[in-house]
């Protein structure tokens, strides 16, 4: 560091500069500086799926930096081992080349950003060169135009490879194929989009991950749930499989009989599974199969055909019914969202999540079975958002006060659309119950409600609250048993949007029961009004 002009320098700084000289980074040790050009290069390529920096652009860059430069990349060839779809056959050829014996990575990128990207796919000498070399890729990332261009890769030995992209944009292949002959050994993470597979033929044994979209298939080539559960028993480090594609069109389980269960699987490491519009009767085969102890993620979505819902519910449930278990008992948000033929139940805390919806004949199935199996973990459920988005038969929601009842700690309160059940909810809140201790309100704790269409059954929700917050609160039963410690706790913020604009007298006289300081304004936001 030299001294400013005039400045006066002290003989001992000097020394100090003498004795220790500015260093440029070429006077690194060799390792290190092939160390940081290779982080560099990384970064380009470092993002997203398909997009990204340009790697050979990148590495002519850093060659123009300096002579040291240009020769240390010339003579390393693992800093040539990346050849995208965008390079040109003879600079493919030439990379090719330089990157000696070394493992390569093959991947596509899209030209462009944000509203400019193009809908570039790899092309036939980019496809022709990386089937070619498969048995020395380590990292396939390739976007083709249709499956059919997919097959000649998916079906090249790969005993390198570790971890494989490849997403069609349209589906046209005449067969599955047979995922890299049998011969991907060193496969952890695969993700396919509109590419059927051989699941009867098994899955690569160090399978860490795979995602796999179906999408405008013919429903020919889906996966047998008895195929996926037999293929998934021979990836024991299996942590993460999502399967996601239309419905089936066929209901029957023609493949197995429903009195006969297969083996369960356990997978000791399954951390999430989704299976999504694969039919209700399908994936609760799959999940009935398996045995997942460290499962933190569930999701089962089918979302395109109605069925019944029973085949999920009745055993096994080696899989299902622990997890729920396990999530309610550490839950911190519980959501049930009733409707006509749908259902959605998602469970969300520090045990994990679990995330049901389905179009179904029998929705309150699924409220019975919960309240049925999980007494106990309900108990534990601090927050609850519910919807009820239709009118339902007094029978369909007969379920839907025992669950009310079973959440016994509830202290946040949200109901979006209750409408068709304000009846329902209006009792539990305001009619005190009798213990073997004298008369006692369900959910003493409530300290946050947001009733999102209140402003719909307006006299309802006016009663609801005088009955549980009024100033005329009184003990039931016998007064020498009931004492006034047993009154709920007053509410802390109370949102109800619309109330104001649609019945501002009864928007007054809340805010007369709860004070001005819990109700305040119209809560147009929806947004909760805080003291």
């Amino acid at each position: 560091m030299e001294a400013a002009p005039g400045a006066i320098v002290h003989p001992k700084e000097i020394r100090v500069q003498q004795d220790n000289p500015s260093k440029s980074i070429n006077d690194l040790p060799l390792e290190i500086v092939i160390h940081i050009l290779d982080a560099v290069l990384k970064e380009t390529i470092n993002t997203a799926d398909f997009h990204g920096g340009y790697y050979l652009r990148t590495l002519g860059d850093l060659a123009a930096v300096c002579r040291a430069w240009k020769a240390i990349i010339e003579s390393t060839p693992s800093l040539w081992t990346v050849i995208e779809s965008t390079a040109m056959p003879d600079e493919m050829d030439y990379m090719l080349h330089k990157s000696g014996n070394c493992t390569l990575n093959f991947r596509s990128i899209i030209r462009g950003h944000g509203i400019l990207l193009s809908e570039d796919f790899a092309g036939s000498d980019f496809l022709s060169l990386t089937t070619q070399n498969m048995r020395r890729c380590s990292s396939l990332s390739v976007r083709v135009e249709n499956s059919g261009q997919a097959a000649p890769l998916l079906e090249s030995p790969a005993p390198v490879l570790r971890e494989a992209i490849i997403h069609a944009v349209a589906s046209n292949a005449d067969r599955p194929v047979n995922l890299f002959d049998g011969q991907a050994e060193m496969l952890e993470d695969l993700r396919l989009t509109r590419i059927p597979i051989r699941w009867d033929l098994g899955l690569p044994p160090k399978l860490r991950c795979i995602r796999i979209a179906y999408r405008h298939l013919s429903t020919t080539w889906f996966p047998r749930p008895h195929e996926v559960v037999s293929a998934l028993s021979g990836c024991a480090g299996i942590e993460i499989v999502d399967l996601s594609g239309p419905n089936m069109v066929f209901k029957s389980l023609e493949w197995t009989d429903p009195e006969v269960q297969g083996p369960i699987v356990d997978l000791p490491k399954l951390k999430e599974l989704k299976i999504q519009n694969m039919s209700i009767a399908r994936s609760s085969y799959i999940v009935g199969h398996l045995r997942a102890p460290s499962l933190k993620i569930l999701r089962l979505r089918e979302t395109l055909q109605v069925d019944s819902i029973i085949p999920l519910l009745r055993p096994p449930n080696s899989l299902l019914l622990p997890h729920i278990q396990h999530t309610l008992a550490h839950s911190e948000i519980l959501n049930l969202t009733l409707g006509h033929k749908r259902i959605l139940l998602k469970i969300e805390g520090k045990g994990g999540d679990a995330d049901l919806a389905f179009f179904c004949t029998d929705p309150e199935n699924l409220g019975r079975w919960l309240v049925d199996e999980f007494v106990s973990e309900l108990s534990s459920v601090s927050e609850l958002e519910l919807g009820v988005t239709s009118t339902h038969p007094i029978s369909a929601l007969n379920f839907l006060g025992n669950l009310l009842q079973a959440l016994r700690n509830i202290t946040r309160l949200r109901c979006p659309c209750a409408n068709a059940a304000a009846g329902i909810l209006a009792e539990h809140l305001a009619s005190p119950y009798y213990a073997s201790d004298g008369w006692r309100w369900h959910w003493p704790g409530l300290r946050h409600l947001k009733l999102g269409d209140a402003h719909e059954w307006h006299e309802v929700a006016l009663k609801m609250l005088q009955e549980r917050y009024g100033s005329s609160q009184k003990e039931y039963g016998d007064l020498g048993i009931g004492t006034p410690k047993w009154y709920p706790c007053p509410l802390i913020t109370l949102s109800l949007p619309g109330m104001s604009a649609c019945h501002p007298k009864t928007f007054r006289d809340i805010a007369g029961i709860v004070g001005k300081g819990v109700l305040e304004g119209d809560d147009h936001d929806d947004h909760d009004v805080a003291v």
